[in-house]
């Protein structure tokens, strides 16, 4: 049985784990450098980190579970 959909969504997660650890830098960055408003607090910047780090985490391990749940699949049928 072919589980295209499933690879997908494991490479999908995949870019998408690291698109939001990047996207949560530059967030940072740019409020620890100044950007934004004049009244924005420079803790903004962290959690831009922190949800960054957060959401990396969070898509990291959907995709390593449905990476591990096509391996086992193709483990018991063969």
């Amino acid at each position: 049985m072919n589980h295209r959909f499933l690879k997908i969504s494991a490479r999908f997660f995949s870019v998408l784990a690291w698109l939001s650890l990047a996207i949560g830098l530059v967030v940072a960055i740019v409020l620890f450098s100044g950007g934004g408003q004049p009244d924005t607090p420079r803790a903004a910047g962290a959690a831009g980190v922190l949800l960054g780090v957060i959401y990396f985490f969070v898509f990291g391990a959907f995709s390593a579970i449905i990476q591990l749940l096509l391996e086992i699949e193709s483990k018991i049928k063969s």
